[in-house]
C-alpha cells in the first residue's frame, strides 16, 4: 500500500457566479453538485456522465456536448465532481445538461491486505465522515482530513479472513506521514469495490472506519 495525495477540491474551482442583470427577476436554474462517473469523453462523440442515487445499481444517464470535459479529458470509469444544469429543470432525471464546471476526486480500488501487518494501524488518523453512500459499484465519501502536503496512506483495506463471508468486512485505513499539528480540510472519495461485489458469494459489505465526527458510529454496512 503506496502512500497517495488525495487531491483537494477548492471551493473557488466550483463556485459558479449567480448575478443577474440589475432589476431582473428573471428566476435562474439551479446548478447542482454531484459525484458522477465519465462514461464517456471526447472531441467526436457526446459526452456522457452516470448519476446514481444513494444506493441505486442503475445510473441516471446525462448527457453534454463532445469535449465538454476538455482535454485531456478523464478515462472512462473516473469519478469526478460536476457543477451542471439539468435542460429538464429536474434533478435525477436523464437527459442534456450543460456541464459548468467539474472537478478531480480521489478515486480508488478496494484492496486486500496480504497479512495482519497490513491493516495494523488502520485507525491511527481519524477521518471525519460527512456522508458515505453506495453508487453502483463505488462507495462515494465525503470527508474532512488533516491537511498535509505530504502523501499519506489512505485505502479502504479488505479483512482476507472475512473474504468468503456473505458480507466481507474492510477497513478505512488513514495514516498521515507525520503528528504535526494541522487544520481539516473537505475531500470526496469515490472507492470500486467491483473486485468484492461481484462476487456471486457477497450480499453487501461492512466498513469500519475510526470517525472522529461521530466515535459511536465505526461500522458502515452496505447491503446488495
Amino acid at each position: 500500500m503506496k502512500p497517495i495525495f488525495l487531491p483537494l477540491i477548492l471551493p473557488v474551482l466550483l463556485l459558479l457566479a449567480a448575478c443577474s442583470e440589475k432589476g431582473s427577476d428573471e428566476p435562474h436554474p439551479a446548478t447542482l453538485y454531484d459525484i458522477c462517473e465519465v462514461a464517456q469523453a471526447g472531441t467526436a462523440t457526446p459526452t456522457i456522465l452516470h448519476l446514481y442515487r444513494p444506493d441505486s445499481d442503475e445510473p441516471v444517464i446525462l448527457t453534454a456536448p463532445a469535449g465538454a470535459l476538455g482535454q485531456p479529458a478523464p478515462d472512462p470509469g473516473t469519478s469526478i465532481m460536476a457543477a451542471y444544469t439539468p435542460a429538464s429543470g429536474e434533478p435525477y432525471t436523464s437527459g442534456p445538461v450543460t456541464l459548468h464546471r467539474w472537478a478531480t476526486i480521489t478515486n480508488l480500488t478496494i484492496q486486500e491486505a496480504k497479512t495482519e501487518n497490513d491493516l495494523q494501524g488502520w485507525d491511527n488518523d481519524p477521518v471525519w465522515l460527512l456522508s458515505a453512500w453506495r453508487a453502483g459499484n463505488k462507495i462515494c465519501m465525503r470527508l474532512r482530513l488533516g491537511y498535509d502536503t505530504a502523501p499519506r496512506r489512505f485505502a479502504l483495506l479488505l479483512d482476507p479472513a472475512t473474504l468468503e463471508d456473505p458480507i466481507p468486512t474492510a477497513y478505512l485505513y488513514h495514516s498521515r506521514p507525520t503528528d504535526a499539528p494541522t487544520f481539516d480540510r473537505q475531500y470526496y472519495v469515490a472507492i470500486d469495490i467491483t473486485p468484492i461485489w461481484s462476487l456471486p458469494t457477497t450480499s453487501g459489505l461492512r466498513i469500519r472506519l475510526a470517525n472522529s465526527a461521530s466515535p459511536s458510529l465505526t461500522t458502515l454496512l452496505f447491503q446488495k
